[in-house]
């Protein structure tokens, strides 16, 4: 057990992994009795520091979700995150038999990530994609845990690799195991999918948002994940069936002939019984961080006052967590999981407020950031002794 303590916050609980270039930590916040823990990559090479330094950008690393900050120190450079909740993707695929409107959604998951990530180098994608660094939560969405082990092959890597890399991934999805290649997947995946994972093998999409928008045209994706599909229409007829008032038995015979009309169609499309089901699960939507400040120009010493009008867009749902932080030139001086803050300035400058959170679901916003301008206590010059004896 490593009792280092990094930028006097993160406490080393565990080393994950280490060699001559970087070292990937368990730690936990140093003096709290919070049970939150998070991974830490410290990289120590200057060229790989130099190579990467762009991709997490203060404006770019909020494009992975679970990115908590960056940060330097001692000449090293550290990128902090969050541990995904869900168990890893290789367990996951070996303990559950997937329907295929599961394997369509953690492949909605997966791609829907990708066309933010791929704004940053190819080699943050290709690490990401790796299987030992994929969880799966809420058994229909993926979560990067982001384990970053980074080697010279791997900085160089290009976005025709990470096309490959995402193909393996989607084999394995509808594979129901990390260890499928294509002959083996190809039996396991509707005949639509497989000339758009068999381009992706080849390494021929140098985009993921062609990649997805690819998959998205699918009558597939349109009967299983659009607003239009059959099992909406199914849940919908099905409720109309129980109207409040009461049906004559000629509409309820028209109803049940609907319904069933629409349950064969889908069958005889897709032979895949389980679209029968009422229940789906909805999609969560992401959380909205705003907040205000009470100034947002003041002098040290000054307090100013922060609060938090987050609100989640899905009926039922709710913010559960938020994290305020205050950071000055890129270093974060002060953390709060309260609902609302208020915080005095002390020092000069300017610093920006960030207010990131999370629902019930374990979902994340984009974080909401506000300047905060800090001006120089204004000093008043003591009266001159001889002035005042000349006004008398």
């Amino acid at each position: 057990m490593d009792n280092r303590v990094i930028a006097e916050k993160y406490e080393i609980i565990d080393t994950l992994f280490s060699n001559e270039l970087q070292s990937i930590y368990l730690s936990k916040l140093s003096g709290s009795e919070d049970s939150q823990q998070f991974i830490i990559n410290e990289f120590k090479d200057a060229d790989t520091i130099y190579g990467m330094k762009d991709s997490f950008s203060k404006e770019k690393c909020h494009y992975i979700r679970n990115i908590v900050e960056t940060l330097y120190e001692n000449f090293c450079f550290y990128v902090v995150c969050n541990i995904c909740s869900g168990p890893a993707m290789e367990a996951f695929l070996s303990d559950n038999s997937l329907r295929l409107t599961d394997k369509m959604f953690l492949t909605d998951s997966l791609l829907s990530q990708l066309i933010e990530i791929e704004k940053l180098s190819p080699f943050i994608a290709y690490s990401l994609c790796d299987t030992d660094n994929i969880a799966v939560t809420n058994k229909r969405n993926i979560c990067f845990n982001c384990n970053f082990k980074l080697t010279p092959e791997i900085m160089a890597v290009s976005r025709s690799d990470v096309s490959k890399r995402v193909g393996e991934l989607i084999c394995s999805i509808y594979s129901n195991t990390v260890a499928a290649d294509l002959n083996y997947a190809k039996d396991n995946m509707p005949p639509a999918l497989f000339p758009i994972v068999q381009s992706c093998l080849e390494g021929k999409y140098e985009s993921m948002t062609k990649l997805y928008n690819d998959f998205k045209s699918l009558l597939l994706y349109s009967v299983f994940m659009g607003t239009g599909s059959v099992e909406n229409q199914i849940r919908t007829n099905y409720q109309k069936a129980k109207v409040k008032r009461k049906l004559t038995p000629v509409r309820r015979l028209a109803a049940l002939i609907l319904v069933f009309l629409l349950a064969g169609g889908a069958w005889m499309l897709v032979k895949d019984w389980d679209i029968l089901t009422f229940h789906r699960t909805a999609i969560n939507s992401k959380p909205v961080a705003e907040f205000t400040a009470s100034d947002i120009q003041i002098y040290e010493g000054e307090k100013v006052i922060f609060t938090n009008e987050s609100t989640d867009p899905d009926e039922g749902d709710s913010i559960k967590s938020n994290l305020w932080t205050i950071s000055k030139s890129g270093n974060s001086v002060f953390k709060s999981k309260r609902q609302g803050i208020a915080y005095t300035f002390v020092d000069p400058g300017e610093f920006e407020v960030t207010l990131v959170v999370a629902d019930t679901h374990g979902a994340v916003s984009e974080p909401s950031r506000v300047l905060i301008e800090v001006l120089p206590k204004l000093e008043l010059p003591e009266p001159d002794a001889d002035s005042e004896d000349n006004e008398k």
